[in-house]
């Protein structure tokens, strides 16, 4: 089970035009266990949280993962995630962490802020499938996807371990056909170091070389 709030709350805000705002993150964080915030144009950001289920994390990052070939506007996926210290305005000292009611505030960090807990498991997973296909496995494996890629779905685990269809949705309602012969490169879009070579035959089977 994920964990959960009773209430999270962003105040985002600009100091030099007296600008700022308030994001109801709860049900986000809920659904997922975690949640991140660009604070790309702010000065600064406080997090209030409200009766946690177990301890919640702070985490920056200025890594998008932008999948690279995609068509605009890429997919942001922030990645390489680092432990950040906000101010607890309660206590006034520096926190990485809260397991109870509280407010910490955020000032020069990365690009994003990740407020982490532990997440649910998905439904499905996000991969990068090449544009092109290729006559040889090891053809799929040198070029898949370097040479454009798009976005596809899998209920499987990270290392595609079980998955027998792909989708072009996250609901996983339309499948991916092929003809059984042509390769794919693939990889998980959150991790595009580990690389597969698959075939997609009239079914939307797929076979992992």
């Amino acid at each position: 089970m994920s964990t959960t709030v009773d209430k999270l709350l962003i105040r985002l805000q600009k100091f030099s035009s007296k600008i700022s705002k308030v994001i109801d993150a709860t049900e986000s964080f809920n659904q997922a266990g975690n949640y991140y915030q660009d604070l790309s144009g702010w000065d600064s950001a406080v997090v209030q949280i409200i009766n946690p289920s177990e301890e919640i994390t702070f985490n920056t990052s200025n890594d998008d993962d932008s999948a690279t070939g995609q068509l605009l506007p890429a997919p942001e996926v922030p990645t390489n995630w680092t432990l950040v210290l906000g101010v607890d305005l309660a206590t006034k000292t520096d926190v990485s962490a809260v397991s109870a009611d509280a407010m910490v505030e955020f000032g020069i960090i990365g690009k994003y802020l990740q407020i982490a807990g532990t997440p649910n498991d998905p439904l499905s997973y996000a991969y990068v499938l090449s544009q092109n296909t290729y006559e040889t496995a090891g053809e799929a494996y040198d070029l898949g996807i370097l040479q454009g890629t798009r976005i596809v779905y899998a209920a499987a685990n990270a290392l595609l371990t079980g998955a027998v269809i792909l989708y072009s949705d996250s609901r996983l309602t339309q499948p991916i056909y092929g003809d059984g012969a042509s390769w794919y490169g693939i990889a998980l879009l959150s991790n595009k170091a580990t690389l597969y070579a698959i075939t997609i035959d009239e079914a939307g089977d797929i076979v992992v070389d």
